[in-house]
């Protein structure tokens, strides 16, 4: 199986680390901010690394036709921009065929033909080296019930009506990939309310929106975090329930926090620890989980449409295949590769993440079950990022 193949791909690449809750080591500062034309560099045919692809090209080409789905919905001369350099939706459709095209007629050369015919960028990363830092994402199964109980007390939220999303981007093209959200309060766009005021302050109580009911808050949490997932019902029956919007707050890491301050030794800190401290303060772990003041909504999805979940392009993702970048920088849906040394392929760039911010940051779609969690919560690598385009004919 395919899929499985990722997995023994990944696990190579895996630090020797206890695993993590999705909560990687916080920067020392704030990345600085890049503008989308600054994010890429063009690189002369000389400066082009040596492509290799270490995963099942029957995935790349599944990705592949996703995201030619995503271009030719677009306005043809809609505009993307890499680096110094314009490409419309058509261009980058184009790169998408022509990739599809070379890995149907070509088992061993299409590589080679891909690196004569097409352009190639590199992100600027975090550093004077290019550095960047990839993690992983997956879709968790989390215990709960559609009825509240003594045990299943905590509630998954659907979408509010009034919480409003706006795209900058439709305003100005300077914030091309910009969002935020709130509500309305009289004229004005106000911020919607925050972790504390929701699971506290119980501000959706009686509207109706309870979608489930889950027995721990940290599971919650931790789906909220990974953005879909499914809830065992326990009746051997799952429900996947996807991402259906935010509050529009800033994500901020519990773990971190209990880090910085001294709740938690940075040296002693993984998963185990992170959970085990929580359960022992069931008094304090609410307050604990409201540092996080970004709250994620869902929506129940019951389609068999895809076994995965979709991105920001709107089309399912492919584990192994699909990365989260961030979208005020680099171009959805665009063709890329990635080298962490033992770990190097093509990907699509097929999703964001509220964490996943600045030139320097990839977050790996892994899929869901066991291997996918385990890949997902030890990936922690440095490396490279580039994009390809087809070159304009």
């Amino acid at each position: 199986m395919a899929v499985f193949g990722f997995f023994l791909a990944g696990c190579v690449t895996a630090p020797p680390r206890a695993p993590v809750v999705s909560i990687p080591p916080a920067p020392a500062a704030p990345p600085a901010a890049v503008s989308r034309s600054a994010a890429l560099v063009r690189l002369d045919a000389g400066q082009f690394p040596s492509f290799i692809d270490d995963f099942d090209t029957s995935t790349l080409h599944a990705a592949a036709l996703e995201s030619l789905n995503y271009f030719q919905i677009l306005p043809e001369n809609q505009v993307f921009v890499l680096g110094n350099d314009s490409y419309t939706a058509k261009d980058l459709g184009d790169s998408m065929q022509s990739l599809a095209t070379l890995l149907e007629t070509s088992s061993t050369t299409w590589i080679a033909a891909l690196q004569n015919s097409f352009v190639v960028y590199q992100s600027v990363g975090v550093d004077p080296d290019r550095t960047v830092v990839f993690s992983s994402y997956y879709e968790p199964s989390i215990p709960a019930r559609l009825t509240k109980d003594s045990v299943y007390r905590y509630p998954l939220y659907a979408r509010p009506p009034d919480l409003i999303d706006v795209n900058l981007g439709q305003f100005d093209p300077a914030y091309e990939g910009a969002r935020i959200a709130g509500r309305r309060q009289n004229n004005n766009l106000v911020p919607y309310p925050t972790r504390s005021d929701i699971d506290s302050g119980g501000v959706l109580h009686g509207q109706g929106l309870e979608l489930a009911w889950a027995k721990d808050p940290e599971a919650i949490l931790d789906l909220q975090i990974e953005g879909s997932g499914w809830l065992d019902l326990g009746d051997g029956n799952p429900l996947r329930i996807r991402y259906d919007g935010n509050n529009g707050r800033k994500y901020r890491s519990v773990g971190q926090n209990l880090i910085a301050t001294g709740k938690i030794p940075a040296e002693k800190f993984n998963r185990k620890v992170y959970l085990h401290y929580l359960a022992s303060h069931p008094q304090e772990r609410q307050s604990l989980l409201n540092v996080n003041d970004r709250y994620i909504f869902f929506q129940v999805d019951r389609s068999t449409a895809s076994v995965y979940a979709y991105g920001n392009i709107f089309v399912p993702l492919t584990p192994g295949r699909s990365i989260a970048t961030d979208p005020k920088l680099f171009p959805k849906g665009a063709l890329a590769w990635i080298d962490m040394g033992k770990m190097k392929r093509f990907m699509l760039n097929q999703d964001e993440g509220g964490a996943i911010q600045g030139p320097g940051r990839v977050d790996i779609f892994a899929g869901h079950g066991a291997q996918a969690a385990e890949f997902a919560t030890h990936m922690w690598n440095k490396g490279k990022l580039y994009f390809l385009v087809k070159k304009k004919s």
